[in-house]
């Protein structure tokens, strides 16, 4: 017997089946469940239980779904449970802790009751995806990506690409700067609740192309080994990773990451353990402590320009020795609560139906098709705010706190008549994933990653309600074809 046979014989012994996986987190999740039961009479301890119990139901079903294999895929039905599992179920354990603001509005019962919702949703959602969509829906949606590949190659069009790329992304966000006297979180909030035109979400659109311009590099030195496009790619990633820290919002880091980490996956390279362990260190040390203390330390009423100018001395006091020590932990119990996503749910379970009634399931469908028609078309359109909205209603924040509350789809969809319109709901979504899984692959198509990269924090991080969700979905296809057709050579016409 052959080194290689032995050790796929060896492996395929001793690594079980995802199913068999899926049945031991389920059964560690019942006796967790009936652990939680116990301590009903300490609700506390109850809530910690029941969420570690949600947190190995979700993995569980991350086996029965794509599997974990479907991570290194970047598969959606893969990184949907492992989300659900970190933010629905270890992060809740977080509320072991007195809670202060808005979440200690929320009853502890409440949080009890919405780790059943979150259970029974993903139920829902897992077996959306397994029935997944028929062969009709695939071929259509594959055609759709086929044509693109039909117009535009593999290759990257040349070395200028990447930086072609990034100035069209940091001129829409100079131009988007200067018209809403906002960068990012900083500036003027109340240009962003009060009012919208059409030339401002086409800016927004264009933005995206910054962090791509990380993509493209990221192609160019992994898949295609273009000489000189790792100095490219180490350039436009530090410059993003310090645009993402100076504009204050979490979904900058992360798209930057993914178009650095999907392209070199998808070219088959293993992340370098020591960068692995540098990187963490480096996010838990320094990114998420100067992120804290700029988004609580810079004074209201200041221009972008000014609070920007503040980042240096924030920067300054987040590396002094003396706050060092305690970064590491006091990141990570940050981390935690800002990465929880329970309470929503379960202020819309405590309140919804005896404070505020539900909405029509018509407006379900009515919402969505409203919230997609471009501004540039409907020029009256209402701004699109409801975490601004739902803060005032449901935590009785008042207007002149400007915050966007993650309502999360799951969440939302209990608001339009309870837990029917959850399941039903669930369940598409998780028909959807499966859909997209089934005709995106980055290992054979580059096109592709771009696409994933936009639908991630959509569908993935889920913090918007359903109608953001589903309307986003036209504008997330329109800056996928800009950034193919900015990137990618064109075929050449026979």
């Amino acid at each position: 017997m052959t080194d290689v046979t032995a050790y796929s014989y060896v492996r395929h012994r001793i690594v079980p089946p995802p199913t068999i996986v899926a049945m031991i987190l389920f059964a560690v999740a019942v006796g967790l469940l009936f652990t939680a039961l116990e301590t009903s009479d300490l609700p506390t301890r109850a809530v910690v239980w029941g969420s570690l119990s949600l947190a190995s139901y979700a993995a569980g079903l991350l086996c029965l779904a794509a599997g974990i294999k479907g991570l290194a895929q970047w598969k959606f039905g893969s990184w949907s449970p492992l989300w659900c599992s970190a933010t629905f179920g270890i992060a809740t354990t977080t509320w072991s802790q007195p809670q202060i603001g808005s979440p200690a509005q929320i009853a502890i019962s409440s949080i009890l009751r919405a780790l059943w919702l979150v259970a029974v949703g993903m139920t829902a959602w897992v077996l959306g995806y397994l029935v997944g969509p028929g062969l009709l829906a695939r071929r259509a949606l594959a055609r759709g990506v086929a044509a693109v590949g039909q117009r535009f190659t593999a290759e990257v069009r040349s070395p200028a690409a990447p930086w072609i790329l990034y100035a069209v992304g940091v001129g829409a966000r100079v131009t988007l700067a200067v018209s809403t006297h906002r960068f990012g979180y900083v500036g003027n909030p109340t240009e962003a609740v009060g009012s919208a035109t059409g030339y401002k979400q086409i800016l927004s659109l264009l933005s995206y192309c910054a962090p791509f311009a990380v993509c493209a590099a990221a192609l160019q030195t992994y898949r295609e080994r273009l000489r000189g496009a790792r100095i490219t790619l180490a350039i436009l990633f530090i410059t993003e990773l310090a645009f993402g820290a100076v504009a204050g919002g979490k979904e900058n880091f992360i798209i930057v990451i993914l178009s650095l980490i999907i392209p070199m996956s998808a070219a088959h390279y293993r992340l370098p353990k020591t960068a692995v362990i540098g990187g963490v260190l480096f996010f838990l040390v320094i990114i998420i402590p100067f992120n804290q203390t700029y988004r609580t330390s810079v004074p209201e009423g200041l221009t972008p320009r000014q609070e920007i100018a503040n980042a240096p001395e924030i920067l300054y006091q987040t590396l002094t020795w003396r706050k060092l020590p305690t970064a590491i932990p006091g990141s990570f119990s940050y981390l935690l609560q800002r990465l929880r996503e329970i309470d929503n749910p379960a202020i819309i379970l405590q309140r919804t139906g005896s404070q505020f009634p539900f909405i029509s399931p018509i407006q379900l469908i009515e919402r969505p098709l409203a919230d997609a028609v471009p501004r540039a078309i409907w020029p009256d359109k209402p701004v699109l705010v409801t975490g601004y909205q739902f803060s005032q209603q449901y935590y009785g924040l008042p207007s002149t706190v400007y915050t966007s509350t993650a309502i999360t789809p799951l969440g939302d969809l209990y608001r339009y008549g309870g837990w029917i319109p959850v399941i039903i709901g669930m369940f598409l979504i998780g028909y959807g994933m499966r859909l997209l899984d089934s005709v995106l692959d980055v290992f054979t198509n580059p096109h592709t990653i771009t696409l994933i990269i936009l639908l991630i924090p959509s569908l993935i991080l889920a913090e918007s309600d359903w109608a953001t969700t589903l309307a986003g979905l036209p504008a997330t296809a329109f800056t996928w074809l800009l950034v193919v057709s900015l990137t990618f050579r064109r075929r050449l016409s026979r």
